[in-house]
C-alpha cells in the first residue's frame, strides 16, 4: 500500500448506495453476539469464558475452519490474557499471527488466520476492524500472495487494518452516512457504546455477504 493509498478509501456512490442497503440487512439478533461477548469477557470466571469460547467459534464461524484444538486452545489463551499490545500500547498483530502460524490445521498444513486474528483483537478494543474477504472486496484490495512470504503478508495486513479504522472513521463525516450510524446505536443502549469502526464493520460485511456493491 503506497502512501497516497494508506491515509484512507474515498466514498464512491455505489459505495454509499450499497451501505445504506446493507443497513435494512443488520437485525438486532446479528449485533447481539458480540455484545454478549463483550459482557462475558468483562465477567472474568471459568463458566463465562467456556460460553465466551463456544459463542465466538459459532458466530466466527471458527468450527468450520479446519482448526485443531491445539490451535484453539492457543488462540483463547492469548485474547483471555488481553496482553495482544506492543510496548507503545499498539495492537501487535504480527506477534499473534506468528504465536498461533506454528500449529497446522487439521489438513496439516500451516495458515496465517488473519480473519480470526482480528476479531481476537477487536473483541479487546472497538476501534479496531474486522478482516475479512468482504472487507477487502469493499476496499478493493487483494493480499500479496502466499510465495511473496509471511514478513510482507503481514505488513500488508496491518498496513491495511489501519487504512480500514482510518476510513471508517473518516466515513462518519458523511451526511449519508452519519444517519445510518446513527441509527444503528438507536436499536439498543449498548451500542451507543460501541465504536463507529465495529458498527461500519457489521454494514461493510452486509455488503459483502448480500452482494450489495455494484461494479
Amino acid at each position: 500500500m503506497n502512501e497516497a493509498e494508506s491515509r484512507t478509501m474515498k466514498l464512491e456512490q455505489r459505495h454509499i448506495d450499497a451501505l445504506i442497503e446493507a443497513e435494512s440487512w443488520i437485525f438486532h439478533s446479528d449485533i447481539c453476539p458480540y455484545l454478549e461477548l463483550k459482557e462475558l469477557l468483562l465477567k472474568n470466571t471459568q463458566k463465562s469464558r467456556e460460553r465466551f469460547c463456544v459463542l465466538f467459534k459459532r458466530i466466527y464461524g471458527m468450527d468450520k475452519a479446519g482448526l485443531t484444538d491445539t490451535f484453539l486452545n492457543r488462540f483463547f489463551e492469548i485474547l483471555f490474557d488481553g496482553k495482544i499490545y506492543t510496548e507503545s500500547g499498539l495492537p501487535d498483530y504480527s506477534a499473534i499471527l506468528r504465536r498461533l502460524y506454528k500449529f497446522k490445521r487439521k489438513q496439516n498444513d500451516f495458515a496465517l488466520q488473519f480473519s480470526f486474528v482480528s476479531k481476537l483483537v477487536a473483541t479487546h478494543q472497538d476501534n479496531c476492524p474486522f478482516y475479512d474477504k468482504h472487507v477487502r472486496a469493499f476496499f478493493g484490495k487483494k493480499m500479496p500472495a502466499k510465495s511473496e512470504g509471511i514478513k510482507k503478508r503481514i505488513e500488508w495486513y496491518v498496513d491495511f487494518l489501519n487504512y480500514v479504522r482510518r476510513s471508517y472513521t473518516e466515513w462518519e463525516k458523511n451526511n449519508r452516512i452519519k444517519p445510518l450510524i446513527n441509527r444503528i446505536r438507536a436499536r439498543d443502549s449498548r451500542l451507543m457504546k460501541c465504536d463507529t469502526v465495529r458498527l461500519m464493520d457489521y454494514l461493510v460485511w452486509n455488503v459483502g455477504n448480500k452482494k450489495l456493491l455494484k461494479k
